[in-house]
């Protein structure tokens, strides 16, 4: 069955196939354009919400039916047609859910537990397929986040970024970041089970597009949550920065720089930072690859170089000493609870304008 979007386009083109060039009366309509055209405007109005839900039932029919990767047999012609059948009617979802309406709509009709249990099918292309359908529900999308997290979405999510597909991997990451993104409740969840080291040891998969999306939900981490981080360089995200500062592309440097911008705006993370031999390193280096580039790529780079020069100067800063520490036997103070920047109605501005949503401790939450 044609998607919205394919019906549009075909009458766009036969529309302009035809129309007249202005100097002529226009033509009548022949009897088999006007039966196309009317049946390709009732496509067009078909419910998109009892389309969903057909797809819905298909794929939960159909979740059992296709054998799992490398399987033969009599039956393995027929499993790889199920499997072809359930990709299309995904990317025919992700189609329909791109529509914020719709989108709340699939959790109605019940489809969060469908996408659930393809999170899990052994063939990657239903994983990945089903993790960006959730993605798209989710964007922007405050009473989707709410009831996918409470349908359990982000425990499913979380272990596929060991998938053994890079696609999967960066779907997932994808997904997780929509989830957290103006959503506090997400994003207190991803760091309380060790989101933050997951997303820092995924920088060392040398896929560029998986990297870009680990910065990109690093950089939006490490805005939101200040307290996080001295958590990310306990991490490890300075070794990980300074591998991928030796990258071939300049998207995921420039990421990579970014990332370590919003290290360096907290004094004990940048006295860290000064103190790391092999970052300073990797950020030299940089500088010195970029300063040898030809004449004509300079234009292009101007921003880059502009950032690491920042950088560079920011880690030959004097800086004061740290405070002493605590003297035995005083009294210690409770730990205050981190925060999280609520930026789900002023996305963009600076953290200092956002609001701070508290975050219980682990001991806090024991004791509840």
């Amino acid at each position: 069955m044609a998607t919205e979007s394919t019906v549009w386009k075909g009458l766009f083109e036969w529309s302009m196939a035809h129309q007249g060039d202005g100097t002529s009366e226009a033509r009548s309509m022949s009897q088999e354009d006007r039966a196309w055209l009317e049946g390709a405007l009732k496509s067009a109005m078909i419910d998109l919400s009892k389309r969903m839900e057909d797809i819905k039932q298909s794929l939960d029919s159909s979740s059992g039916g296709a054998a799992a990767p490398g399987g033969g047999g009599p039956g393995a012609e027929d499993a790889a047609a199920s499997l072809e059948q359930q990709e299309r009617m995904l990317d025919e979802l992700q189609d329909i859910v791109e529509s914020i309406d719709l989108a709340r709509d699939l959790h109605t009709i019940g489809g969060l537990p469908t996408l659930l249990g393809l999170l899990s099918s052994p063939h990657a292309s239903l994983r990945w397929r089903a993790a960006e359908v959730a993605a798209t529900c989710v964007q922007n999308n405050p009473p989707v986040q709410a009831s996918f997290a409470e349908g359990g979405i982000m425990p499913r999510l979380l272990p596929l970024l060991h998938d053994a597909h890079p696609t999967v991997q960066t779907k997932a990451l994808l997904a997780i970041s929509c989830m957290v993104r103006g959503y506090p409740a997400a994003l207190i969840w991803l760091r309380q089970h060790g989101g933050l080291g997951e997303v820092v040891g995924l920088l060392a998969q040398p896929e560029p597009r998986l990297q870009r999306k680990c910065l990109q939900v690093l950089q939006y981490m490490l805005r939101v949550v200040p307290t996080g981080r001295r958590t990310a360089l306990d991490a490890g995200l300075l070794p990980a920065l300074s591998g991928v500062l030796e990258s071939e592309d300049d998207t995921v440097r420039e990421a990579a720089l970014a990332a370590a911008q919003q290290l360096a705006a907290d004094t004990d993370c940048l006295r860290g930072m000064q103190q790391d031999g092999g970052f300073r390193c990797a950020l030299e280096g940089l500088l010195v690859r970029l300063d040898t580039l030809p004449r004509e790529e300079w234009a292009a780079v101007e921003e880059e170089v502009a950032a690491a020069k920042q950088l560079s100067a920011a880690l030959q800063r004097d800086l004061p000493p740290p405070p002493p520490p605590p003297a035995y036997g005083a009294q210690q103070q409770r730990p205050l609870p981190a925060a999280v920047v609520d930026d789900s109605t002023t996305s963009g501005a600076p953290a200092a304008a956002l609001q701070l949503v508290a975050v219980p401790s682990a001991a806090e939450q024991q004791a509840h």
